[in-house]
């Protein structure tokens, strides 16, 4: 994946593909396999999930979305973990974290905990501060972006929490529900 190099503003060639996990005191962010698809599926299948970006809950085959996921996970310009928690010595996929938009010297994230039952338990928390730290430590980039809807007000704390400062808004149309949502957007730069 190219991503500008911070000190000097040249771009370089960032082979993330190279690591093999990033490891948190809860979860473990690790490349996607193949059996991760089944997950996937069903976290689009979602429709709570759906809503919160705007779009409706995917409505394809299994065996479609399946290839579609494996072409995006090879994709050498986004880059996706799969959120493991450990709970007692077992781990278990639990959401899906990306890395994408590169440009300059910053990228985008974008983030989502699958099960009901996990959602507001600080997992998401934990993930932001490991890719920002990824970016800024290993990637070498100066800010990290977010957005979220604005009724998404979980991952407006989550945000906040991790010292994102909020920097604007627009407008968009839900592919959900064919409604205008207001989208807040997020920076955090190394520097503060």
């Amino acid at each position: 994946m190219l991503v500008a190099a911070a000190a000097r503003g040249e771009e370089r060639e960032i082979y993330a593909e190279e690591l093999e996990a990033i490891n948190g005191r809860f979860v473990t962010l690790r490349p996607p396999r193949e059996d991760d698809a089944e997950k996937a599926y069903e976290w689009d299948r979602d429709p709570e999930l759906a809503a919160w970006n705007g779009r409706s809950p995917i409505r394809i085959s299994f065996a479609a979305a399946r290839r579609d996921y494996l072409a995006r996970w090879e994709d050498s310009s986004v880059k996706t973990f799969i959120i493991e928690a450990r709970d007692g010595g077992v781990s278990e996929a639990i959401g899906l974290a990306t890395l994408y938009g590169f440009r300059r010297t910053g990228c985008e994230l974008g983030i989502k905990i699958g099960p009901e039952s996990l959602r507001g338990r600080g997992y998401a928390s934990e993930v932001v501060e490991l890719l920002v730290g990824y970016c800024f430590d290993t990637l070498g980039l100066q800010v990290v972006r977010g957005s979220t809807l604005s009724h998404n007000t979980r991952m407006q704390r989550v945000f906040e929490k991790c010292g994102f400062r909020e920097v604007g808004d627009g407008s968009i149309i839900s592919r959900f529900d064919n409604k205008r949502y207001t989208e807040l957007f997020y920076e955090r730069h190394r520097d503060g």
